[in-house]
């Protein structure tokens, strides 16, 4: 029996790719899901799929940049299920836009979303886990925080951020059994990348494949901490960058 059967895990950027497939594999687990993302209507649909195949879950429309917004998800999660034992932090957003182009504004967006909203869902959730004695999170940070592609200077600093914040919290959370680690993404046809979908099949990858990695992450005992995973496709210039 998976060790995710009765669990509850909140998943943030729930209403599409990956947090969305990632909601549906915890249920296939046995876990109860907290679903997170500011699209209420996108939730509602997955609520009435999950509990078409038998399972349980709870729709929280949330701006994970909002901190009140954020306290109110946990608070919401804690009163319906009781706990929470694992978090993926995998609300974000994809940009291009080069280094003398980018406005501070839009610096700011991509920063606050794709590395303060992580922030703030693991300092809420963290008194949860240490009430419980354990917990989990996984980031999802992107291969652009191992090799960064051109003119994405807003993106690639928040997921350099993204991993270095995961170091930290792995560092400050196995005392108390919190285990706290980071997925890197390659390719993978979403909406946040509308470009990957006209990439062939053997290229990018599903976010049902992506997610398979993530449930894996958090599918073991306590004590062990998957602590990074890439996921590269082999024909991706990355290993050698030839």
């Amino acid at each position: 029996m998976s060790i995710l059967e009765g669990r509850v895990a909140v998943v943030t950027g729930a209403s599409s790719g990956i947090g969305e497939a990632c909601a549906l594999g915890f249920v296939e687990k046995g876990a109860k899901v907290v679903l997170a993302a500011r699209r209420a209507e996108r939730l509602t649909a997955l609520v009435d799929k999950i509990e078409s195949m038998g399972g349980e879950a709870l729709a929280v429309a949330t701006d994970v940049t909002d901190e009140e917004a954020v306290k109110h998800l946990f608070a919401s999660a804690v009163e319906r299920f009781g706990t929470v034992d694992v978090l993926i932090n995998n609300a974000g957003i994809a940009e291009n836009v080069p280094v003398h182009e980018t406005s501070l504004e839009h610096w700011n967006k991509v920063l606050t979303t794709n590395l303060t909203s992580a922030f703030l869902c693991s300092k809420h959730a963290w008194p949860i886990f240490l009430d419980a004695g354990h917990g989990r999170i996984v980031n999802v940070g992107s291969i652009s925080a191992k090799v960064p592609r051109s003119e994405c200077p807003s993106y690639t600093a928040s997921k350099f951020g993204l991993q270095g914040l995961t170091h930290a919290m792995a560092l400050d959370g196995r005392d108390n059994q919190i285990a706290v680690s980071i997925f890197h993404p390659g390719i993978v046809a979403t909406e946040i990348m509308p470009g990957s979908v006209k990439l062939p099949d053997n290229f990018a990858a599903t976010p049902e494949e992506a997610a398979g990695i993530i449930i894996h992450m958090c599918d073991m005992p306590d004590h062990l901490n998957f602590y990074e995973a890439l996921m590269v496709q082999n024909k991706l210039p990355f290993l050698g960058r030839g």
